[in-house]
C-alpha cells in the first residue's frame, strides 16, 4: 500500500510517517508550505498544485493531517482557517475519489460543544470555535465522497520528533525547572499518546471503514490532572502546576468536556492502541523524549 501523508512536518504527522516507514511501506510526505528533508511542499489551497502533486504521488491511501490547528490562529484569521481546514479538504476529497484512492481525514473532538459528553459517533456536532466549525465543514466535504473516513482525535500528548518543541516538551522542561505552568482544571478530554494515535490511524487506513470513527484514550481527565500525573512520573515537583479555569483565558470560549467514546473504533480495528492507560503511555513518551526522538531521512 502506498501512503500519502499531508501535514507530515507537524507534531502528529512526524509520528505517522515514523509508523509507516518502520513498516517499510512506500510513503510520500507533504508539508503545507515549506519543504524539508523527505517532504514535498504543497499549497493545499491551490487545486492545481494539489492535483499535480497527487498525480506525481499516485497513492493508494491519503492520510490527511494538515490543518490550521491552533484555536488562536483560527480565530485571528478565519478565512485562512476555512481555506485550509474546509475548502482544501473538499478539493483533496474530489481528487482522491476520482483516482479511486482512499481518503482518511483527521478531525477533532472540538467539533462538539462540550455539554453532552461522552461523545460517540451518533451525537451531533455543534462546534463552539472557528477551529471546530472549519474542521466540521471539512468533515462534511470529505464525507460527501462515499469512500472517505473521518477520524476524530482526542487531545494528543507526547514529545515532538525531530522538529520544533511541542507543549509536552515545554511542559516537561517547566516541571523539571523552577518555573510554573497553568493548566485547566475544568476542561475534560480523553487524552491519547502520539504513538498510539499514529499506530491506530495507520491501522484504520488499511481497512475499508468509511463514515466517522472516534479515536481517544480510555480515561477522562482534566489537563491539570494530566500535568500532576506526568509530574509524578517524571520525578518533578507537582506544586509548580497552577490549577486555573478555562474561563480565565481571553478569546473564544473553551468547551467544558469533549470526552470521546472510542468503542466503535476498537471494535472495527481490535489492534488499535487507544486502550493504553495514560500513565503507561507517559512512561513510553518519557523514554522517547530522553532518547532524542527520531528524524525523517532526507
Amino acid at each position: 500500500m502506498r501512503f500519502l501523508v499531508t501535514g507530515a512536518s507537524g507534531l502528529l504527522g512526524r509520528w505517522v510517517c515514523r509508523e509507516i516507514e518502520r513498516a517499510g511501506e512506500p510513503l510520500v510526505a507533504w508539508c503545507l508550505s515549506r519543504a524539508e528533508p523527505g517532504c514535498v511542499a504543497v499549497d493545499l489551497t491551490s487545486a492545481e498544485a494539489v492535483q499535480m502533486a497527487f498525480d506525481a504521488a499516485s497513492p493508494d491511501v491519503v492520510l490527511h493531517l494538515a490543518a490550521v490547528s491552533a484555536m488562536s490562529d483560527c480565530a485571528r484569521d478565519p478565512a485562512r482557517a476555512r481555506a485550509v481546514n474546509a475548502t482544501a479538504v473538499g478539493t483533496l476529497a474530489r481528487i482522491v475519489e476520482g483516482a479511486g484512492a482512499r481518503l482518511v481525514m483527521v478531525s477533532t473532538d472540538l467539533v462538539f460543544d462540550g455539554e453532552d459528553a461522552p461523545y460517540d459517533e451518533e451525537k451531533g456536532a455543534a462546534p463552539a470555535s472557528v477551529y471546530g466549525r472549519t474542521k466540521r465543514e471539512g468533515e462534511v466535504l470529505a464525507l460527501s465522497m462515499g469512500s472517505a473516513l473521518v477520524v476524530r482525535l482526542a487531545l494528543l500528548f507526547g514529545p515532538a520528533l525531530g522538529g520544533r518543541k511541542g507543549f509536552f516538551d515545554t511542559q516537561l522542561e517547566t516541571l523539571r525547572g523552577a518555573g510554573s505552568i497553568s493548566l485547566f482544571d475544568d476542561e475534560w478530554r480523553t487524552p491519547l499518546a502520539l504513538d498510539c494515535a499514529a499506530r491506530s490511524l495507520v491501522a484504520v487506513a488499511r481497512t475499508d471503514a468509511t463514515g466517522v470513527l472516534h479515536l481517544g484514550g480510555p480515561e477522562r481527565m482534566s489537563r491539570s490532572e494530566m500535568g500532576v500525573r506526568l509530574a509524578r512520573l517524571a520525578g518533578a515537583d507537582e506544586s509548580c502546576i497552577l490549577h486555573v479555569s478555562r474561563l480565565s483565558l481571553p478569546g473564544e470560549r473553551r468547551v467544558r468536556d469533549v470526552s470521546l467514546d472510542a468503542s466503535r473504533l476498537r471494535a472495527t480495528v481490535p489492534a488499535a492502541a487507544s486502550q493504553i492507560l495514560f500513565e503507561d503511555a507517559c512512561r513510553v513518551m518519557l523514554a522517547i523524549s530522553r532518547s532524542g526522538g527520531w528524524s525523517r531521512p532526507a
